[in-house]
């Protein structure tokens, strides 16, 4: 099971149950983009929802830069 849980207005908690399997994960993240495609108010595409996920995972995870 995956559940996200809204924290405030800038942060979300995401919570996946031990033995969640990757297929499901997969599916999951799927769905998060399909939605945020088709509620987007301007004209993403998969292309446009990508490059912003990998821009906001190396700047939260990229220790090289951070030093």
């Amino acid at each position: 099971m995956i559940t996200i849980k809204t924290i405030d207005k800038n942060n979300a908690e995401l919570i996946v149950a031990k033995g969640t399997p990757h297929t499901t994960m997969l599916l999951g993240i799927e769905m998060l983009i399909e939605t945020l495609i088709k509620d987007s108010s301007g004209n993403l595409n998969i292309d446009d929802v990508l490059a912003d996920l990998k821009y906001s995972y190396e700047r939260d995870n990229n220790k090289e830069e951070q030093k």
